[in-house]
């Protein structure tokens, strides 16, 4: 399995915590700009930058 997560950087422009999420996930950061050809985790965190509302999850919606 791969575990390289390609995030743009700088970091502090998402609204989650992306080193922590990359702890949970087992995934090692590395800045999109050294992708190249090379590909990423199948399931990569979503993130949302600042400014951004948040995507709601499936059981947000249904409590709505």
């Amino acid at each position: 399995m791969n575990n390289v997560w390609y995030v743009e950087f700088p970091t502090f422009q998402y609204n989650e915590d992306v080193k922590d999420l990359a702890r949970k996930n087992n995934l090692k950061i590395i800045d999109s700009r050294f992708q190249g050809n090379e590909k990423q985790c199948e399931n990569a965190p979503k993130l949302t930058k600042v400014g951004e509302k948040p995507t709601k999850t499936k059981k947000e919606e249904i409590s709505e």
